[in-house]
């Protein structure tokens, strides 16, 4: 006996122009008018009339997947956000997904001048345990084992990229490791981040990688996996020196060696100071691939960090990881702003 089992795929659900307008809206950081959204189809080879855009326009507000924002546009809701990573999961999938090229590609930080859109991480808390998650985070703001001290909150119902603040809760935002690809793009450097793991910290002391996860294959942060899995001790690491971290390893040609090394020591100050080991080449013990002995690399502490003793602790229990774009120069260290 042949049993049959049908195939599930969200995809075959819309027309194709009705996904590659939820396409252009996931992906875009500002309300999209029905013209804007016409323009991006036709670069697409869908050419189509503004009144088709709007005849789909309504039957995707009528579903709850959009909002509009009067002449500015439309922006997907928390429900259209959620159907199209499903829509779009293999967009979203390996070394560079097209979430973070995107981020990469529109962030304009300059850490010299200490101005420009920074890629962060953003966390969510209860109104009544957001004391409580600050006065975490000051602690570990002077720990060397994050990626910068800088923070920013948001309210409840406040939007950045697709991520929605829930009712009730302030959302906290840190900077990202991927900041480190921002700069040294900007320098003709491509940086590809291979694989984030456990780090072990033994006596104050970088002892090295406990267990790995490759970035090749996975839609989630291997950081976040690692956080909310309840696989690190950061607050302890924190506190007495020895516990597991997050770090990850990223790699370059080694022919840009000279070229990062510069670009490093030019943007180093005290908002962002995360990368600990950079190689001309790469050693054997964090090789993954043939083609990893031929490249530089650098190890630098995941910006999950930060928030990880927030979920050790219980105050949260969801991390999005580079999931927006924030003004570097409106962010600060938490004892600045913090009464």
């Amino acid at each position: 006996m042949v049993v049959e089992i049908p195939m599930v795929n969200n995809v075959e659900e819309y027309p194709p122009t009705v996904v590659e307008i939820l396409r252009s809206l996931y992906f875009s950081e500002d309300p999209l008018t029905s013209v804007e959204l016409k323009d991006q189809l036709a670069r697409r080879g869908f050419s189509i009339d503004d009144r088709t855009v709007r005849y789909h326009l309504s039957n995707l507000e009528k579903d709850g997947f959009i909002t509009r924002f009067g002449r500015k546009g439309v922006l997907l809701t928390p429900e259209g956000s959620e159907e199209a990573r499903a829509l779009f999961v293999f967009d979203r999938i390996g070394l560079s997904s097209m979430e973070t090229e995107i981020l990469i590609t529109k962030s304009d930080l300059d850490l010299c001048s200490n101005k420009g859109k920074a890629i962060v991480n953003i966390t969510a808390v209860q109104e009544e345990r957001f004391d409580e998650a600050v006065s975490i985070l000051k602690e570990v703001s002077n720990s060397n084992i994050i990626v910068s001290p800088l923070v920013a909150f948001l309210e409840g119902g406040q939007r950045i990229w697709n991520y929605r603040v829930p009712e009730g809760h302030r959302a906290i935002l840190c900077l990202s490791s991927a900041n480190y690809d921002v700069v040294l793009r900007r320098c003709g450097v491509h940086v590809e981040t291979v694989a984030t793991g456990l780090f072990r910290i033994q006596d104050h002391k970088y002892k090295g990688f406990a267990d790995i996860i490759s970035h090749s294959g996975t839609t989630l942060s291997p950081g976040e996996l690692l956080v909310r899995g309840g696989f690190t001790d950061v607050m302890s690491a924190v506190r007495t020196g020895r516990g597991y971290v997050t770090a990850a390893i990223k790699t370059f040609p080694s022919f840009m060696y000279e070229t990062v090394v510069e670009a490093i020591k030019n943007c180093k100050n005290d908002n962002i100071s995360g990368l600990f080991e950079l190689g001309y080449l790469m050693p054997q013990k964090y090789q993954m691939s043939i083609k990893d002995r031929t490249r530089g690399y650098m190890l630098v502490f995941g910006g999950a960090n930060y928030f990880a003793p927030l979920v050790e602790w219980g105050i949260t229990g969801a991390l999005s990881i580079a999931s927006g774009l924030f003004n570097i120069q409106d962010m600060h260290v938490p004892q600045a702003k913090i009464q």
